[in-house]
């Protein structure tokens, strides 16, 4: 699906209040003592996948990224957008974040978004295109205040079928 139709589609159930999110609570989020790091997961257990609603297909696959643990999640879904999504706690202080995973496209691709749930069109991206495990970074950041909270998406397919496997996503504090 073309990206600018993902972004109109999301925009919509953004604003027509169609869209349930679920932020989670900084005791819940995955993280490890790294400072710069806001959020992390590997999907390993349903435990993992708390928090996300899901418009799409989401569930796991015993494929996963070397370090990645053994699974890894399996997005797909139809013309509703996003098939996943997870909001977040930000950063303590105004900071620019980024946002990383390990892709691997089954079909013609997906993608991970990160947005600040107050301003939802200025979001940052990777195109999760590659069908062998690789490393994404969103070559952008994005500003995010003191205490806003942040979006993660993900989707893969829409009106012409597609699929990819996620695993190690992390929201990171740029320095």
């Amino acid at each position: 699906m073309n990206p600018n139709i993902r972004l109109i589609l999301a925009s919509l159930l953004v604003m027509g209040g169609i869209a349930c999110t679920h932020t989670v609570a900084p005791e819940e989020q995955t993280v490890s003592g790294d400072d710069d790091l806001l959020y992390s997961t590997s999907f390993e257990s349903s435990q993992d996948t708390v928090g996300w609603p899901k418009y799409g297909e989401v569930s796991f696959s015993e494929d996963a990224p070397s370090g990645g643990g053994a699974r890894s999640i399996r997005i797909s879904g139809g013309c509703i957008y996003p098939h996943a999504e997870l909001d977040i706690r930000g950063p303590a202080r105004d900071s620019y974040v980024k946002i990383e995973c390990w892709g691997k496209n089954l079909a013609i691709g997906g993608g991970l978004s990160l947005s600040r749930v107050d301003e939802p069109t200025g979001r940052i991206s990777v195109s999760v295109t590659d069908s062998s495990w690789t490393y994404y970074r969103s070559a952008d950041s994005l500003f995010c205040p003191a205490g806003g909270t942040l979006r993660i998406e993900m989707g893969a397919g829409g009106i012409v079928f597609s699929a990819m496997l996620v695993d190690l996503v992390e929201v990171r504090v740029v320095r």
